[in-house]
């Protein structure tokens, strides 16, 4: 039987995805390698090597903490996008419906759950997407200096929230941050976040055999 299994994004350079698993690692590495392949010819040996190192110790801790939430994928620009430096990432997850779902019917839980979603989280809008209906929130978070990467600045986190339209007993979550330029509420910063709805309305759901593989 075939199920919808996975899905598509379609990514404008410089961002990059990383599956997590097993293969991350080396993926992360892989990914540093390029990067570095393109650092200025005046560069040194010693200069780069520092910086590499920096880049791939940020990505892995990034890593860790998306497959802490249940991270399927982690997704990263690898520098500036038309000059502008992003600092952002969004992870895929795929998460436990909220609330109580044990007795629920499909249409109910897909429907019932998502419209209750909007009506109670601050923030939240529904958004339809190729014919999905998703949870959109749009909130900042405080300045936090245990954070993951030790920024001490305020975070815009968005969230994409929906349920698997042929297994509804499935749910998957994006989660979107970026730092910007260091304002929430910045031009920078909400263009930032306007990237990365853009790159949200490209998700299209994949089928294959049973089974979510991410």
């Amino acid at each position: 039987m075939t199920r919808i299994s996975s899905y598509r994004l379609v990514l404008p350079p410089p961002w990059v995805r990383v599956p997590l698993g097993p293969d991350a690692r080396d993926r992360v590495h892989d990914i540093v390698e390029q990067a570095a392949a393109q650092a200025p010819r005046s560069m040194s040996p010693d200069q780069l090597g520092p910086l590499k190192r920096e880049l791939e110790r940020r990505m892995l801790g990034q890593l860790a903490a998306a497959a802490d939430r249940g991270g399927l994928d982690h997704y990263f620009p690898l520098g500036p996008m038309h000059g502008i430096n992003l600092g952002a990432s969004f992870f895929v997850a795929a998460v436990t419906p909220p609330g109580g779902t044990a007795d629920l019917t499909p249409d109910a839980l897909a429907g019932g759950v998502l419209t209750e979603l909007v009506a109670s989280t601050p923030g939240a809008v529904a958004v339809e997407i190729a014919g999905t209906v998703w949870v959109r929130t749009d909130g900042v978070d405080a300045p936090d200096p245990g954070r993951t990467g030790g920024v001490d600045v305020p975070v815009r986190r968005v969230t994409y929230l929906t349920a698997v339209p042929d297994d509804p007993r499935q749910w998957i979550l994006v989660t979107f941050s970026t730092i910007g330029d260091g304002d929430p509420d910045s031009e920078h910063t909400l263009l930032t976040v306007e990237l990365f709805d853009a790159i949200m309305s490209t998700w299209r759901w994949a089928t294959g055999p049973d089974g979510w593989d991410g």
